[in-house]
């Protein structure tokens, strides 16, 4: 009898567990649906909108003058702006931190693409979840962002170039030291200045070498190219450290012929312009950049058409207009 009992306990147990088992699969199921539904619908604008800006280097003044417009616009359009970066120059971590982004399913994303293989995978990946990504500084033309904001850096390249052509004189040998190599708007950068080179004879381009947009790497590449090529009197920097870099590398071999041409307003390049130093640099507009991306991201997640491209302004900085030149 007892034995009969504890038959009927176990089967009763069976039962049950058999009960919870597909009603936990069952669960499981209307969850992933219910998930899936909403990792794919169409997102709707929140009363504060979640926008992640990535920067290059996190503490870089470049990359600060870009996080104050964005904030500045954030303000304005009632928006919650995220700006974060790697600590240094590392591919990688940027990788890491816009798919963090895209994990985290953020109304939308503003990156530079250092990349084309690395990132333009990423950014359609964003758009795939509808997840609108705009490019900012270097732009990413075989991906589906919604949009590029930043220089014209062809155009900035040969305007580079037309400053050096009329600030040199006779026949020089030039040094050209460009951020990354790996950088679409590094390498658009020098071609535009190749191209207006390439139309002076006097003038020729003997060695072009990266920093990978670091001041200490500028300066002993600078160093080991003026050393290698003793006739060079003309050495240029396409990225916001190179000049300075150049400079100390100059300082260093005492060689107070070489004419300096740089990219960017950081403090010490328009110090050295002050001083004679660096002949002039191709500024940007950094804080537009910032305030232009984040308006077009509000435009974009708002339903309003805007434009693929956003070119801000440059302009050329010397000692005669190095006081009243300064950006945000």
């Amino acid at each position: 009898m007892a034995q009969k009992k504890w038959t009927i306990i176990l089967i009763g147990l069976f039962v049950l567990f058999l009960y919870v088992f597909f009603y936990f699969i069952i669960v499981t199921q209307q969850l992933e649906r219910t998930v899936a539904r909403l990792q794919y619908q169409p997102k709707h604008m929140s009363q504060y909108p979640h926008i992640v800006l990535i920067s290059q280097v996190f503490d870089n003044p470049y990359w600060r003058k870009i996080e104050n417009g964005a904030k500045e616009a954030a303000k304005q359009y009632n928006i919650n702006i995220e700006y974060t970066g790697p600590l240094q120059t590392s591919i990688d971590e940027q990788v890491k931190l816009l798919e963090k982004a895209i994990a985290s399913r953020v109304d939308g994303i503003i990156v530079q693409n250092l990349k084309d293989e690395a990132f333009t995978p990423l950014i359609d990946k964003a758009i795939s979840r509808n997840i609108p990504v705009i490019t900012i500084d270097a732009d990413a033309p075989k991906s589906r962002r919604i949009a590029y904001v930043g220089t014209n850096n062809f155009e900035a390249g040969q305007l580079l170039g037309r400053a050096v052509v009329s600030r040199v004189e006779g026949e020089r040998a030039i040094g050209v030291i460009i951020g990354t190599d790996t950088s679409e708007n590094q390498r658009l950068r020098l071609q535009g200045f190749l191209s207006v080179i390439a139309e002076h004879p006097r003038l020729q381009v003997v060695s072009v070498t990266s920093s990978n947009i670091s001041r200490i790497q500028a300066s002993i590449q600078a160093e080991q190219m003026l050393r290698k090529h003793p006739n060079i009197s003309v050495m240029v920097g396409t990225s916001a450290l190179d000049a300075i870099g150049i400079r100390m590398a100059v300082k260093n071999l005492h060689r107070e012929n070489i004419q300096i041409f740089g990219f960017d307003d950081v403090e010490e390049t328009m110090e050295a312009i002050k001083e004679g130093d660096i002949v002039a640099t191709v500024v940007q507009k950094p804080y537009d950049m910032g305030y232009s991306a984040v308006k077009l991201m509000v435009d974009h997640l708002s339903g309003k058409q805007i434009d693929k491209e956003h070119f801000t302004a440059i302009e050329v900085i010397d000692r005669q207009n190095v006081q009243q030149g300064r950006n945000k």
